[in-house]
């Protein structure tokens, strides 16, 4: 691919020896400056994909002053970690230089690296807008390569708006390079905006599962929704010991999962929004290096991360859509390995298994788990219930120390600055509650357009 000695260096250090097919198809026209469109599966090496002629650029064509030129956007904070933890590893052999800014981490730090003028970027939307709006030295006017890297997970965010700002501030004349693993309308609207004529690459379908994915099912009968619990412990005591994922829908059931399974004397972390950004990571850090078997988590972990020897992902609720199903399942049996999934499957959910297994490449097996193992764990679980809320309390009774703590060091460090702040706010491109007018309306539309879905359907089978 005509890459550069330092290039292939860092390569070897990596120790990749064969190009994965996103890489064949677009390295070698980001090497030609050409805007790219992409889709490709999760787990299929898109960071290197676009990350290796973006390096091969910056070497051959050295900055005259200190500015970014390349912006990497990505939709959550642990991908933008993963995405500047690759891309430090590539150019550790150059003097490129990166920059990370994310939701979570130190405001002020992050405006000192942005005003030494990084050669890349790597940012989630809202934060660099922030820093667009109050740190007044940093611009996007000289941005030579934009990547927009898991578009779809983007706009499914709601981060549309932000996104059309950054674009209209970057430069006209860039380059533009558009990753995603699904190719919706709103993808293909946000290309035809911010894209000139690109090479469209299609790797494959973002409903295919990996090859070596072993797919089962524990079926929930009527009026058996309580048993979801007592199965899932049942698997992760008797069968699955070690390197699981278990995905649930929301942030109170991740957490009540955690705590349940703590309990039970399993080595367990989770991963969910009502964490803070350290918290995530060391969890993250935590199962990567095996100091916890299990790590109980949301979407918010279904999408991007690359974590290495997953061997089982379990759901213990479909997810809504069978893409959102690619992405949690698409955590194990990554690069050729094998790996399984299970899935516990009500009758509301059936609709997305039958999709999944009029998909499915090889055969899919239902797991029957024992009624008396059920019952067995069912009443394990009520004899808990007091210890639960006992923790919950607990939890509530330091996080409100906390708030009052923090409160207090606020109020102490205002009295301290006296009036040196005033004039100083920070502005917003969108306010919280503009913010949360914008998703709730979003989800109102989604709603309003799956209604009408599903009442054509009716007519249609009616």
């Amino acid at each position: 691919m005509n890459l550069s000695r330092p290039l292939l260096k860092a390569i070897s250090a990596l120790s990749f020896t064969q190009p994965t097919p996103i890489q064949k198809a677009c390295i070698p026209v980001g090497l030609l400056g050409r805007d790219i469109c992409a889709c490709a599966a999760t787990g299929t090496g898109k960071t290197a994909a676009f990350m290796l002629p973006v390096l091969e650029r910056l070497i051959y064509k050295p900055r005259e002053a200190p500015v970014t030129r390349v912006l990497v956007l990505v939709p959550t904070r642990e991908l933008g970690i993963q995405v500047h933890t690759v891309t430090k590893q590539l150019a550790q052999f150059t003097e490129v230089t990166c920059c990370l800014t994310v939701g979570g981490l130190d405001v002020k730090s992050q405006e000192a690296a942005l005003r030494a003028g990084p050669d890349i970027l790597i940012a989630t939307p809202g934060r660099l807008i922030d820093h667009l709006h109050n740190c007044p030295s940093f611009s996007l006017s000289a941005i030579e390569v934009l990547i927009l890297d898991e578009a779809d997970r983007m706009l499914d965010e709601y981060f549309e708006e932000q996104m059309k700002e950054i674009i209209r501030q970057c430069s006209q004349q860039r380059q533009t390079l558009l990753f995603s693993a699904t190719m919706s309308e709103e993808v293909q609207d946000l290309a035809a905006v911010s894209l000139r004529n690109p090479v469209r690459v299609f790797v494959n379908s973002n409903t295919d599962v990996a090859p070596f994915l072993r797919q089962e099912f524990v079926r929930i009968r009527p009026n058996r929704e309580g048993d979801r619990e007592a199965i899932v412990c049942a698997l992760l005591t008797r069968t699955f010991q070690d390197h699981v994922m278990l995905f649930t829908q929301t942030k109170k059931q991740a957490h009540r999962m955690h705590i349940l399974l703590g309990l039970m004397g399993l080595r367990v972390g989770e991963l969910h929004g009502n964490l803070s950004q350290t918290q995530r990571l060391e969890a993250l850090r935590r199962f990567k290096d095996e100091q916890i078997d299990i790590l109980v988590a949301t979407d918010v972990a279904a999408r991007g991360l690359d974590i290495q020897g997953v061997k089982t992902v379990i759901n213990l609720t479909m997810p809504a859509t069978m893409k959102h199903y690619v992405h949690r399942v698409g955590r194990t049996a990554r690069a050729g390995k094998a790996g399984r999934s299970v899935s516990l499957v009500g009758e509301e959910e059936r609709k997305v298994l039958k999709d999944i297994v009029k998909k499915a490449q090889a055969s899919v097996k239902a797991r029957i788990i024992p009624q008396d193992v059920i019952s067995k764990f069912r009443e394990k679980i009520k004899n808990m219930e007091k210890e639960i809320y006992a923790v919950l309390q607990l939890e509530k009774e330091e996080k409100e120390m906390q708030k009052s703590e923090a409160q207090i060091s606020s109020a102490e460090r205002r009295l301290q600055e006296g009036n040196k702040s005033q004039g100083l706010e920070r502005s917003w491109f969108q306010t919280k509650e503009e913010r949360k007018k914008e998703k709730l309306s979003h989800a109102l539309q989604e709603f309003d357009l799956a209604l009408r879905g599903k009442k054509k359907e009716e007519e249609i089978h009616g």
